[in-house]
């Protein structure tokens, strides 16, 4: 989008040929040019779409067991020899459609599904699930460039800042060919940012954009939070942010102007609202499937290693013997080696969770260390254990045997894969510098800078709050099992965060600049 100023000109011509005002037709450009680069690019960048000289082969991610739970909600199955996705070493593409639906949480990402899915017996490709969300991600970023352009036409550019890493790397976009709840939620976080983008880029008193960009925070926020319980933080995000969204209309009647300083609390409400019922039935369908593996996961491999297994086996109630397998993960063995094991966690999950929360309360340098190691897994969104090919260019097999130490199946595995990851110490540094930059801009000296680089400081700081909501949610919920992948979106939202860190630093040293060349 470099060229994007110029590119809007000539297309506000072309508009204004056809008589449509010129504050109609820059936004109208922009936010067509933005949402044509959107989809085109996803496409091209994961094979979607095959250009001469652009775009390879089609990439995805194979099933490591979690996406029965999604496909089964609209009566998928698989279209192999095998009949299962799940550790077949390759990307299952194709299904038949007809089966009898199963029964699950309401999740967004079902929801989302069933719009492509077709009713009765037939073949279905994956693709057509891919093309949706890569045309949702279009939607959220053509409307946030338009609404920018309608302000000042080079403030669409914005828009690029989460777009680009989609577009540069397949890391995060190759999920979009998959039955993930992550999909859905990427595609949610990438409308959130762009919200933000705007408040950023507008004032208090371009009430249509402010107004836009609380309708981008909530439907993102609520997409993502009833994804899997997972993207929680998402939400929250969210909602805090759009709370704090100013609209001001000043010269309209009283009733009017009241509405408008309340559209921030009150679409932040409405989020809430319109989230409590899905996610808190999500939340009691995780725990009646997985309560005790995450209880398990919890204490064995993450808060055994970091406190000790001298204070978690006794408060816990487990029997001395159970320490000699701290670090294992739950699907190591079942927990069925483990002394005591079912009468401290099988039976009783919920309360062995409480005990290990309780335990990281009394042991904060603990749960900094477990953030740390979350933190440092962001900068491996690779998920290369994940097969990326579709079934056909490569032969299905079985491989869930196979040890990948970033699945974190046992901890002194997962630690010596964290330890050789370069400068890991970049993640949480990235974190903490936007949330200080973000603190900053609270102060009344820095608030009087200019406005762009304020905002874009600000929105660093929520990414950085995205980021480090999702890191915290997985290690507290799941410890160090699979980390790489539960930190995977965080690790984009880390990512995003330091680019526009990085843009605010360069608007806010040349603004002196700017303001005298015009």
């Amino acid at each position: 989008m470099a060229g994007l100023p110029g590119a809007l000109t000539h297309a506000a011509t072309d508009l204004r040929a056809l008589a449509i005002p010129r504050r109609v037709a820059v936004p109208l450009a922009a936010g067509g040019l933005a949402a044509t680069v959107t989809v085109l690019g996803l496409a091209l960048r994961i094979g979607l779409l095959r250009l001469p000289l652009l775009g390879g082969a089609l990439l995805g991610v194979g099933d490591n067991g979690d996406a029965y739970r999604l496909f089964c909600t609209a009566g998928l199955t698989p279209d192999t020899p095998s009949r299962f996705t799940l550790w077949r070493g390759v990307v299952v593409t194709a299904f038949t459609t007809g089966a009898t639906p199963c029964t699950a949480a309401p999740s967004s990402s079902a929801t989302l599904l069933g719009l492509v899915v077709p009713d009765g017996p037939g073949l279905w490709s994956l693709t057509s699930y891919a093309w949706l969300l890569a045309g949702l991600a279009a939607l959220g970023v053509g409307l946030g460039a338009a609404v920018l352009a309608s302000v000042r036409p080079a403030r669409a550019a914005l828009v690029a800042i989460p777009l680009l890493p989609l577009l540069v790397v397949s890391w995060w976009t190759r999920f979009l060919v998959s039955l993930y709840a992550e999909p859905t939620a990427l595609v949610a976080t990438v409308w959130v940012l762009t919200g933000l983008l705007v408040v950023a880029g507008t004032r208090p008193t371009d009430r249509v954009p402010r107004l836009v960009a609380l309708g981008l925070l909530a439907l993102g926020g609520l997409v993502a939070a009833t994804a899997k319980p997972g993207f929680i933080p998402i939400g929250g995000v969210a909602g805090l942010c759009c709370a704090f969204v100013a609209v001001r209309a000043p010269r309209a009647r009283r009733p009017v102007r009241v509405v408008a300083r309340l559209a921030g609390p009150l679409v932040a409400l409405a989020l809430v609202a319109g989230a409590a019922t899905p996610v808190a039935e999500a939340v009691v369908g995780q725990e009646r499937s997985y309560a005790a593996v995450n209880a398990h996961n919890l204490i064995f491999t993450a808060l055994m290693p970091e406190i000790g297994p001298d204070t978690v086996v006794p408060a816990v109630g487990l029997p001395p013997g159970a320490a000699l397998h701290s670090g294992e993960g739950f699907y190591v063995t079942g927990g069925m080696d483990v002394p005591g094991w079912a009468s401290a966690v099988g039976d009783r999950p919920a309360e062995a969770t409480a005990t290990a929360h309780t335990l990281l309360l009394e042991h904060p340098a603990a749960l900094a260390t477990m953030v740390g190691n979350g933190l440092t897994a962001t900068m491996r969104p690779q998920l290369t254990y994940l097969p990326s090919s579709p079934r056909g260019t490569a032969p299905e097999h079985f491989e869930g045997r196979t040890v990948y130490p970033e699945a974190g199946p046992e901890t002194v595995l997962l630690k010596g894969w964290l330890a050789n990851i370069g400068v890991g110490w970049l993640p949480w540094a990235t974190v903490l510098a936007a949330l200080l930059a973000g603190a900053a801009t609270l102060l009344p000296r820095v608030r009087r800078a200019d406005p762009l680089a304020v905002g874009l400081a600000r929105v660093a700081a929520a990414a950085a709050l995205l980021g480090l909501g999702v890191v915290t949610l997985a290690v507290l919920g799941d410890g160090y099992y699979e980390l790489s992948k539960h930190v995977w979106l965080g690790s984009y939202c880390v990512l995003v965060s330091g680019v526009t860190g990085a843009a605010a630093a360069v608007v806010g040293t040349t603004a002196r600049f700017r303001r005298r060349s015009a």
